[in-house]
């Protein structure tokens, strides 16, 4: 099971669209339905959800420039990481790229997931 007591988990509302687009990619990968349904009840049950409307225009144009030539599903996630100085949390390598190309490094990496 996810340990994750020392995290605070943020995410804008779009992470349940996200969450059951790649549910079955999820599934593939950990072999383990059980214990990928566990991991995902304690994470969302520590998910603070933020409204994108509340996220400033500052953070949302950043996030735009870094992301507009990868993929624009990206932008609200990153625009929460932003806005909240916090590291992002992604298993997309091309976005990782991308990104730290563009000098934003920040990423929450999960080891052993």
């Amino acid at each position: 099971m996810l340990e994750c007591e020392n995290f605070s988990f943020y995410s804008c509302n779009f992470v349940f669209v996200e969450l059951f687009k790649h549910k079955e990619k999820l599934l593939k990968l950990t072999h383990n339905k059980e214990e990928i349904l566990t991991s995902l009840e304690v994470i969302l049950k520590r998910i603070t959800l933020i409204n994108e409307e509340t996220i400033s225009l500052f953070s949302r144009k950043r996030a735009y420039k870094l992301v507009k030539d990868v993929d624009l599903k990206d932008l609200p996630f990153v625009s929460l990481a932003l806005e909240l100085d916090a590291f992002l949390w992604t298993g997309d390598r091309k976005l990782q790229r991308e990104l730290g190309n563009k000098g934003f490094n920040k990423f929450f990496i999960l080891k052993n997931f």
